[in-house]
């Protein structure tokens, strides 16, 4: 009976040490997406050669807010990636029929933060441009400048959407951006 108690009390302090270590990683990876995602380093903008929107361009005001910065004279130029050729046929922006500030359009391959920042990379390399600005909400700010950064030899300037999610998307963007950045880890080219 007494080596059953013991056994029994040996297994519950481990169950224990486990549930404790379990909370304490769960509460360090809230408080690194609350630091990462939550509130991220946003900048100030500044004068550059491009603003560019990531897709997709119309959540948060994307589009609407690389737009604002152009009537600002903050670029002559605003660089969009739309997510589909229906996307791209449907802004009216895209036919660049806008005198103010010339506007590129692009479809990323692969569909993906990478496949945006490459394309960015051979646009900048094509018009030798050294600064950018890049608008995007929020959440994906500290990745997406991570990956731009890879790709851009210049300063790049990550401003954000005025957006403002739900609680259920801040959830979502907590895990989705977590597994964004261990990808983003495990590839570190451009």
């Amino acid at each position: 009976m007494i080596g059953r108690r013991s056994g029994d009390r040996g297994r519950g302090r481990r169950r224990r040490r486990l549930l404790i270590g379990i909370a304490a990683l769960f509460g360090l990876w809230l408080a690194a997406c609350f630091v990462v995602v939550y509130e991220p380093t946003v900048d100030r903008p500044a004068h550059a050669d491009a603003i560019v929107v990531l897709g997709p361009p119309d959540v948060d005001g994307r589009v609407s807010e690389a737009y604002a910065l152009a009537r600002q004279h903050f670029a002559g130029t605003v660089v969009i990636s739309v997510e589909s050729q229906e996307q791209f046929q449907a802004k009216s922006a895209c036919r660049n029929d806008n005198p103010a500030y010339q506007v590129i359009c692009f479809q990323p391959s692969p569909r993906t933060t990478r496949g945006e920042a490459e394309e960015v990379g051979r646009l900048a390399q094509q018009h030798h441009w050294h600064a950018v600005l890049v608008v995007t909400s929020r959440y994906h700010i500290s990745r997406a400048r991570l990956i731009v950064s890879r790709c851009l030899p210049g300063p790049v300037r990550m401003i954000a959407a005025p957006g403002q999610p739900s609680a259920l998307t801040w959830a979502y963007q907590f895990a989705y951006q977590t597994g964004g950045f261990i990808k983003a880890w495990w590839h570190r080219g451009c």
